[in-house]
């Protein structure tokens, strides 16, 4: 249960340090690419799709602490595959908006 809501608690913190206190060193791949080419990212679509990511995973697992809390066992091999559908789902929406991104501010 504890492993849930650490998880829970970092995610939803890194959702709100990309969000909200805009820490664009968080966003994997942002700080080392070359400032052309940052001029073409719209960062703000990344941050507020990345803090989407931080929030809703966060309470994911802050759900499954209170589910186990309360007896409600959910296998952890479910709970993980839910995770990476969620994750990859995150991952594909992310990299079609930054190529749109790029599209339009060309």
């Amino acid at each position: 249960m504890w492993t849930y809501v650490i998880m829970g608690l970092v995610f939803l913190g890194i959702g709100f340090a990309v969000h909200i206190l805009k820490w664009n060193g968080l966003i994997s791949g942002y700080s080392s690419i070359p400032e052309e080419k940052k001029k073409k990212v719209d960062i703000q679509a990344q941050r507020r799709i990345l803090g989407l990511y931080g929030y809703v995973s966060g309470v994911f697992f802050l759900l499954l602490a209170v589910m186990e809390y309360f007896g409600i066992i959910v296998s952890p091999i479910l709970a993980l595959v839910i995770f990476l559908v969620w994750t990859g789902f995150i991952l594909y929406y992310a990299q079609k908006q930054a190529i749109k991104g790029s599209i339009n501010k060309k």
